[in-house]
């Protein structure tokens, strides 16, 4: 009896010390920072525009994705009538002007940015 029960305590044991391993995982990094809507000051200048804007509320988001190594970011919308064309902006906030790719030249693509009460789906929300 005594052998069963100390079996079962190291099971216990062992089963405890197997749930609690996990491996970590890196944050995904964009432009440098795991919280670029924060850390980044024209993200977030960027962001507060957005707020400030009934319709960047509704139909507006940031993303970001790499083209040729780079990371490269947008401000989108999703209006169902409107027609808008991308402007790329570089890690530091630089409009790239006549870029040589569009949206869908990005890779790894990712959600960077989206209000509350956007209209907007993405699969990676």
């Amino acid at each position: 009896m005594k052998n069963l029960l100390k079996n079962t305590f190291f099971l216990f044991l062992i089963g405890v010390i197997l749930a609690s391993c996990k491996e970590d995982v890196d944050p995904i990094l964009i432009c440098g920072s795991s919280n670029p809507t924060e850390e980044n000051a024209w993200i977030k200048s960027t962001i507060e525009g957005i707020e400030n804007s009934d319709f960047g509320r509704q139909y507006s988001y940031i993303r970001s994705g790499t083209f040729e190594g780079n990371t490269y970011l947008y401000v989108g919308n999703c209006c169902p009538s409107c027609y808008w064309v991308p402007v790329f902006f570089n890690c530091q906030g630089e409009e790239i002007e006549d870029p040589n790719f569009s949206i869908s030249d990005l890779e790894n693509l990712q959600l960077i940015y989206l209000p509350e009460s956007s209209t907007c789906q993405f699969e990676d929300k």
